[in-house]
């Protein structure tokens, strides 16, 4: 009898409150929301792997324009050679054609004497033909010089982001009168885009875009510049950026627009 009630009185203790009130059962979660914060947390890792992959497939379509364009560089300069070499072709001199024996001097049944040679003359050796010059040899010199812009770029190709924006701003203020210049302003644009500095990245997107140049990196340009003030906060001025990419190049490529769609859609554009 003791021992039932003392193990009563223990048990009472037990579940006994610090106020000796009997302690309340810790309440149990519903499923249900159990399972939307694991969905939420689901949701948000996809989220996080979709960025980085939106991340990988913008710097490819970049890396992409900037071979395209070294591209068209070297088919330029095909050409130049090409016309080089049309024109040391075309101006090689005709043999001379000696002139006709007068018919005057010839009597009819007499052999034609032969020509009189000066005795100085026959006894001098024939002159040396000059050496042939090939085509190669009159075109246009090849320089093997790395200038800054495409030491720049290559640096910009190989993920050097900080080297290529130092190596642009160097060359950049040697050569003022490049006419390249707003190629290299782009390109040092787009460095500083991979370091996160937009509004010195917008700054260099708008003086390269200046009288909006013909180019093969101006519609990549724009896109670039409508996502940098994107990320400025600067919502308004990204979505007109954008609006100017088919007015200004309606021929841009479909990779530009793909990017232009995305930029639009974190801008909110039309919203």
């Amino acid at each position: 009898m003791f021992r039932s009630r003392l193990a009563a009185l223990v048990l009472g203790l037990a579940l006994a409150g610090p106020g000796g009130a009997l302690a309340a059962p810790a309440p149990q979660e519903d499923p249900k929301e159990v399972r939307l914060r694991e969905l939420s947390d689901r949701i948000a890792d996809l989220e996080r792997a979709l960025q980085g992959l939106n991340a990988q497939l913008e710097t490819t379509a970049r890396a992409a324009d900037l071979a395209r364009g070294d591209v068209g560089r070297l088919q330029e300069r095909v050409r130049t050679l090409e016309g080089a070499r049309a024109a040391a072709t075309g101006t090689t001199a005709a043999p001379a054609t000696p002139a006709p024996t007068p018919t005057s001097a010839v009597v009819p049944g007499a052999a034609v004497p032969p020509s009189p040679v000066p005795a100085a003359a026959a006894a001098a050796p024939a002159a040396a033909s000059p050496p042939a010059t090939s085509p190669a040899a009159v075109s246009a010199p090849v320089t093997t010089t790395e200038d800054g812009l495409t030491r720049g770029r290559k640096q910009l190709q190989g993920g050097d982001a900080a080297g290529a924006e130092a190596t642009l701003t160097t060359w950049l203020a040697a050569s003022p009168g490049d006419p390249r210049a707003a190629e290299g302003t782009y390109l040092r644009g787009r460095a500083r885009a991979l370091q996160s500095a937009w509004p010195d990245a917008a700054a260099d997107y708008i003086a390269a875009l200046k009288g909006w140049p013909a180019t093969w990196w101006g519609p990549d340009a724009v896109v670039e510049l409508a996502r940098s003030l994107a990320r400025l906060g600067k919502t308004a001025e990204s979505c007109q950026a954008l609006a100017e990419l088919g007015a200004r190049y309606p021929n841009a490529s479909e990779g530009a627009r793909k990017r232009a769609a995305a930029v639009g859609l974190q801008a909110r554009c039309g919203a």
